[in-house]
């Protein structure tokens, strides 16, 4: 489909929209404190990149933005993309910003809005964006409870499947290989139900990579620390005093790490 109506934002002429794809719905971004997703490129006049992102959050009536940037928000519709002028006066003015935007240089942008993430100035708390989320004492206590009577009941069922499964295997003649892989996730499923790797760990359904889950990252944390610090002792670098050791204010003190 080709280009579609110019549209002037600025009514001067100054600012000037082209819609490119989508906009048929209403602007979504017209109120100040509304929250915009966007994929944008802009340029100067010459050609010259400015800045460039991709899915990247800009909040509506930011005053240490160019007015000009602001206005082509406002103008959009979910879904739509669309190419805007935009004039040193709604830019970067007379005098520009040399060497990227030479003086009196006009901008141009290519912007989709990708999605409306709601208005920080209207929105009564971040409750409203998320209403199923437990944010008061009793309903954080109620998940609580909700999620270890969940997981009592799964651990139960899991002992009843490893008791078949122990049982099956027995009937069939035992194989080494897979008692050990048997124990060895048997340790591992223990270790990971841990509360201080996380009661609430994958609350929202999404999963770690294998190199982020915590029954793996927070061991390797403490061994790195351990061998550090051996390291340190072996190399003299921290030294282990005893109870006679001279500390400041006493004679045969110095800061020497020797």
């Amino acid at each position: 489909r080709g280009l579609r109506a110019t549209t002037d934002l600025s009514g001067d002429g100054l600012v000037v929209k082209t819609s490119t794809a989508g906009g048929d719905g209403a602007p979504a971004f017209d109120e100040d404190g509304a929250v915009a997703l966007l994929t944008y490129t802009a340029r100067a006049a010459s050609g010259q990149l400015l800045d460039e992102g991709v899915q990247q959050q800009y909040t509506v009536g930011d005053p240490q933005i160019i007015p000009g940037w602001d206005m082509c928000v406002r103008s959009l519709a979910v879904g739509e993309a669309a190419t805007f002028t935009c004039a040193a006066k709604y830019a970067y003015g007379a005098a520009g910003v040399p060497p990227a935007v030479e003086p009196g240089e006009a901008l141009a942008f290519e912007v989709e809005a990708v999605e409306y993430r709601g208005n920080v100035r209207t929105s009564s708390s971040f409750a409203t964006d998320a209403p199923l989320t437990p944010r008061t004492a009793g309903a954080i206590k109620a998940e609580y409870e909700k999620r270890r009577a969940a997981r009592a009941e799964a651990e139960v069922l899991g002992d009843l499947a490893k008791a078949d499964r122990d049982a099956a295997r027995r009937d069939a003649g035992l194989n080494p290989l897979d008692l050990a892989k048997n124990a060895v996730s048997d340790v591992t499923e223990q270790f990971s139900k841990l509360y201080f790797f996380g009661f609430f760990e994958s609350a929202t359904g999404e999963e770690n990579p294998w190199f982020l889950k915590p029954w793996l990252t927070f061991p390797a944390i403490f061994v790195g620390v351990a061998l550090s610090f051996y390291a340190l002792l072996q190399t003299d670098a921290i030294l282990l005093r005893g109870e006679s050791s001279p500390i400041p204010g006493q004679s045969g003190f110095s800061l020497s790490n020797n």
